[in-house]
């Protein structure tokens, strides 16, 4: 069995992948809670990328197993915040859909594909801040308080906004399974949310609360360790 970031002996990770796979807290921005169990580097990095560049599923299936754990108390449904349609093709795979999906199976609760991206945006990964043409969403239908937005990667926290604009004036909260550049670390300014806004580390011992509060019954919660396991895909077997 190969480890499914590296390839490498292991499964479904190898001992230096385990190493490499940087545990974090989740997030409060402005008022709205980022439920996050990973930094985007090293490990998780490979992780995401061998999902939404090489349509791994047993890559998708592990980050959605720790992001089960991190779905907000009142949650009411998942939101993939979808990819353009345009790489959707190229690469085979809208990793936000599958994401949401796949925590949608953990933690029983409904997937509400109703995010209409752009059929196409240039490339933000690596962008600077200023450079990033805002991407337009449209919602299909009205979406209830307590959606929590699902992608792959926070970063600057544009694609997310965007998406929230869309299902206003539903009260939400986001699930992303890596946190990107400044938002990895400490308390940073993050202008992108609208103005600055404060980001605090919040304590990985407990459960965050939604952005706002909903009769929903709390989930369980699911244990997820660095061990998880998973049926290799296809492509795993090389």
């Amino acid at each position: 069995m190969l480890c499914i970031a590296c390839a490498k002996p292991g499964w479904p990770l190898c001992p230096v992948c385990e190493r490499g796979l940087v545990v974090t807290h989740d997030r409060v921005i402005s008022d709205v809670t980022v439920g996050v169990p990973f930094v985007h580097t090293g490990t998780a990095v490979r992780l995401v990328h061998n999902l939404k560049y090489r349509r791994s599923l047993a890559a998708g299936r592990f980050l959605a197993q720790a992001m089960a754990r991190r779905v907000p108390v009142g949650a009411t449904s998942l939101v993939p915040v979808r990819r353009s349609l345009v790489r959707r093709i190229s690469f085979g795979i809208d990793q936000a859909g599958f994401l949401a999906r796949a925590v949608a199976d953990i933690v029983e609760l409904p997937v509400l594909d109703v995010l209409r991206p752009p059929v196409w945006w240039s490339q933000r990964a690596g962008a600077p801040r200023e450079g990033r043409t805002p991407i337009r969403f449209q919602a299909s239908s009205v979406v209830p308080d307590g959606a929590v937005l699902v992608d792959d990667v926070f970063t600057t926290g544009s694609t997310i906004a965007s998406a929230a604009r869309a299902i206003e004036p539903a009260k939400h909260s986001s699930l992303v399974a890596t946190v990107a550049g400044m938002m990895g670390t400490g308390a940073v300014m993050a202008s992108s949310q609208g103005g600055g806004v404060t980001v605090k580390p919040r304590a990985n011992t407990v459960r965050a609360p939604a952005a706002h509060a909903h009769s929903r019954p709390v989930h369980p919660e699911v244990a997820v360790s660095s061990r998880l396991s998973g049926r290799p895909d296809r492509e795993e077997h090389g």
